[in-house]
Order: C-alpha cells, then sequence, then structure tokens
C-alpha cells in the first residue's frame, strides 16, 4: 500500500489549475487551546492574494473560526470543486489538516499540499497517512504560485514529496527579501472580520504582520527551529507599506483595532519609531494591541510613550521565567530589570501591559517554578499568562527532550490535541514531572490573579463590553482547572 500511494504521489499536478483552495483546519478535539483569541488565517490570506495577483480564482476555508469538522469541509471541497488545495497545519490542528485530506482522497485524486508552522520529524509518514501530494517548506507564496503554474515537481523549490517511495527534499526555497512586494492579504476571501475573537476594545479586528523572522536563538520558538516557515532571518516591510496596509483596513474593511503580530515589532526600533510617527501624522484613528510579545530590551520609555499617543492600548512582552539560570539555559538572553522598566512604563503612560511566561523548561525544577511565580506577583503586569512548555518538532528543546528519552507523549508527526493552557504536559526530567508542572501552572493562576487587588486592576483597564467578554471567555477553562484541582 506504501508503494502504491508513493507512487500515485510523485507527479507535478498535469491538469490546467484555475480554481485553488486554501484551508484552515479547525481542531474540533483540542484542549488546552486559547479560544478566546481566534485570528484569520494570515498565511492563507497572503498565499490567496498572490495567486489572486496571478489570475487564479481562490477561495478560503477557514474552518477553525467556523468550527467545521472535517466531513462539513468536505462537502466545501466538493461544491468549489478546486484544482489543488493547500491546508495549513500547526501543531494542534495536524490531526484535523490529515482527516480532511485523507476524506478527500477518498473520493478525489486533486493534487493536496500541505504547509505552515507545523513540520513533522518524518514527512514521509505524514504523506503517506494523509494522502497528500506535498509539503511547502518555508514561505508559501512562490511556491504554492509555481506549483499551480505546473512548473515541473523537481524544479518548484521548498517543496517535499514522495516519488519511488523515497521522501525528496527539493532546493531550499530563498527567503523573500522585499516583503513590499507581497500583495496585501485578501482578506475578502475570509469570513465577516467580526466573527473573530481577540480582547479588542473595538472591533472588528484585523490582524497584520509587519515583519518576518526573529533573529534571536530561544530553543523552544519555532521561529528558531532548523524549519520555521519564516527562517531566522529578521525581514521588514517598509514603515510606508506597513501604514498603507492600515489605512486600507480602516477604510475598506471598517476595522477599528488592528493587532500586530510580529515576533519583534521593536527589534528596530527606528522603524518602530517610524510606523508609529504615520500613524499619527496621517491622523489614523484605530487602537492598537501589540498581542505576541515584544522583548523588553528593545524599548524605551520615549517609544512606550509614542505607542500610546498613536493608538496602542496593549503590548505583550516575552518573559518566560524569573531565573536567570533558566533563561540562559533556553537562550533567553534577557535582563529582568529591563522587564521590571517596561512593566513600569507601560503603567505610566497607560497602557495594558501582558506578561507571557512558561513553565517546565528541561532546568526547572520546583523551586525556579515557584522563583517565576513570584517574580511574575512581584511584577504585576496587568495580565499574566503562565504556559506549560510544548516541545515543537524541529526544535532545540525538542531535540534535548528527544535525546534524553523524557518524551511521555509524542507530538513528532500528527501533532498534539493540547495546547499551550491546558492540563497538559508532554514530558518528564530528572528535576521534575506532569503532576507537578500542572500543580504548579495552577498554583501560579491562583497567586496571580486571586488577589482583590488584582481583580480591581483588571476592571479599571477594561474600556469595552468585548474587553469584558473576552476576559470571561479566557478565564473560564483556567477557573475550571483550578476548581477541579481544589476540590
Amino acid at each position: 500500500m506504501a508503494r502504491f500511494a508513493a507512487r500515485q504521489i510523485q507527479q507535478a499536478p498535469t491538469k490546467k489549475i484555475e480554481r485553488v483552495l486554501l484551508i484552515n483546519p479547525y481542531p474540533y478535539y483540542a484542549i488546552g487551546i486559547n479560544e478566546a483569541t481566534v485570528y484569520p488565517p494570515l498565511g492563507l490570506a497572503s498565499i490567496a492574494a498572490y495567486l489572486e495577483k496571478n489570475r487564479f480564482t481562490c477561495q478560503i476555508i477557514d474552518a477553525n473560526i467556523l468550527q467545521m469538522k472535517p466531513e462539513q469541509v468536505v462537502e466545501k471541497v466538493k461544491e468549489f470543486n478546486p484544482d489543488i488545495i493547500g491546508i495549513y497545519m500547526n501543531v494542534v490542528t495536524a490531526q484535523s489538516g490529515i482527516e480532511i485530506s485523507q476524506l478527500v482522497k477518498g473520493f478525489s485524486s486533486v493534487p493536496i499540499i500541505f504547509g505552515g508552522a507545523f513540520v513533522p520529524e518524518k514527512i514521509d509518514k505524514l504523506l503517506l497517512d494523509s494522502k497528500a501530494d506535498y509539503f511547502a517548506l518555508g514561505e508559501g507564496e512562490l511556491t504554492f504560485l509555481e506549483l499551480a503554474q505546473g512548473k515541473p515537481t523537481d524544479e518548484v523549490d521548498g517543496l517535499i514529496y514522495m516519488k519511488e517511495g523515497q521522501l525528496v527534499y527539493n532546493k531550499p526555497r530563498e527567503l523573500i527579501q522585499n516583503l513590499d512586494e507581497i500583495p496585501f492579504p485578501a482578506f475578502h476571501l475570509l469570513p465577516h472580520l467580526k466573527l473573530y475573537k481577540s480582547r479588542s476594545r473595538k472591533t472588528p479586528v484585523a490582524p497584520i504582520f509587519t515583519s518576518r523572522g526573529c533573529p534571536y536563538k530561544c530553543i523552544f520558538c519555532s521561529s528558531s527551529s532548523k524549519k520555521s516557515p519564516f527562517g531566522n532571518r529578521f525581514r521588514v516591510r517598509s514603515p510606508e507599506h506597513v501604514v498603507d496596509e492600515i489605512e486600507r483596513l480602516v477604510k475598506e474593511f471598517g476595522v477599528k483595532q488592528i493587532d500586530i503580530l510580529d515576533d519583534n515589532f521593536t527589534l528596530y526600533m527606528d522603524r518602530a519609531d517610524k510606523i508609529l510617527d504615520l500613524i499619527i501624522q496621517r491622523g489614523i484613528k484605530v487602537a492598537i494591541n501589540i498581542q505576541n510579545g515584544v522583548r523588553a530590551d528593545r524599548l524605551t520609555f520615549d517609544l512606550v510613550k509614542k505607542m500610546k499617543k498613536a493608538g496602542i492600548y496593549k503590548l505583550g512582552i516575552g518573559i518566560e521565567s524569573g531565573n536567570v539560570g533558566v533563561l540562559q539555559s533556553i537562550k533567553k538572553s534577557l535582563d529582568l530589570q529591563a522587564v521590571r522598566n517596561t512593566v513600569k512604563w507601560c503603567r505610566e503612560v497607560g497602557i495594558i501591559c501582558i506578561g507571557f511566561f512558561m513553565i517546565g523548561f528541561p532546568q526547572d525544577t520546583e523551586e525556579t517554578i515557584r522563583e517565576t511565580i513570584d517574580f511574575a506577583v512581584e511584577l504585576n503586569p496587568s495580565l499574566a499568562n503562565f504556559m506549560t512548555v510544548v516541545p515543537l518538532p524541529n526544535t532545540e528543546l525538542y531535540d534535548i527532550v528527544q535525546k534524553n528519552g523524557w518524551f511521555t507523549k509524542p507530538t513528532e508527526n500528527h501533532g498534539t490535541q493540547s495546547g499551550y493552557y491546558a492540563a497538559d504536559f508532554h514530558y518528564q526530567t530528572p528535576y521534575i514531572n506532569k503532576e507537578k508542572v500542572l500543580e504548579l501552572q495552577k498554583l501560579a493562576y491562583r497567586k496571580f490573579y486571586f488577589r482583590p487587588s488584582k481583580i480591581m486592576d483588571m476592571m479599571r483597564d477594561m474600556r469595552s463590553w468585548n474587553e469584558f467578554k473576552w476576559t470571561v471567555a479566557a478565564a473560564m477553562p483556567l477557573l475550571k482547572n483550578i476548581v477541579h484541582k481544589s476540590s
């Protein structure tokens, strides 16, 4: 059977391709994901825009926001009758994407290409299990376009496929150097923006990327992995191009809030300063949320003040641990005094600051995790997330856990059914086990949030009904875990 499958997927598409379908799967089985924040699939929207520019007819099925299970997605596939299908995968949606591919291949020979943030250790197993034809490694715009245009399979950079029972890696796809050449994402192909969810002060919300990649080497991050879609090289869009997109979203789509999803928006502080200046100069009235987190050591008080003036009302900072030794072990070269400064500056100007922490790193012990919890309480950002560590395939963290035989639950081929917020943990070390990590995660949330002063602090930060709804939706899964543990 494997040999037959391999023969079936070695050839480039022979039918002329005109209709392209892109799918963002819904992880109907997942636990511990942040269901209070659900963004449009910007990667698929970018690929669709690139294809539309080259005269292809595109459709996007965002099954994630529509909560469509694989069987429902397949009915839409039949209706559209595409000539090629692209399926986005991350570590949690991978299983659903595989199921969609299997179902489609049950009645059609349409070529299917996987891509996205999740790159399994054994891509050959993924292709054979899913019956898909290709895996696109790296940025997908050009790879998908060349495949759709009928370029010979062995000449499409970044493509991985089976040939005569063997996995073939084509030449790696070079990173796109001029990001201004990529058309603005095809928001017109997505469900209405009001369906998407985030902690929004105003709606509708639209996310944007102003840069790609990250030069830092944190061992747990997919951006620094050996097979990161955007690579380890940091590339930026020009300030003018970024602000042009913001203006377009405001004028054409009625967007009231922009969520910036960069790995590090302020890495080039002069560029960030210029973007803020242009927003102010053009008089763009929009609330801005820097969602993913910036480095505290790439901020100044003057920049934070200008953020406030430009409309930024919330930003996140990646802290990970309050223990210097653990920070060094995960290659997070961060000065904790810079973190204290950032939180202080945000409070002074009136920006909501969220701290992102992670517990359960290989060098973590009960003592170091308690140190992280105490640091979070002392720091007292407006909000705090305490995520359990998930070893993503192709990261240095994954290699460490695998080499030491610490895995208790595999994630390498079909992803995982639990997210960073789940009452779950994928490995244990000589220093700590799953039960203790989950116990300390619940303790972290109790100590940080179950304080009268913190509850009042959060209430003061809420300026809209949408923010209140988001807070309740985000808190409910955590409260259930805490109550369940305590009862």
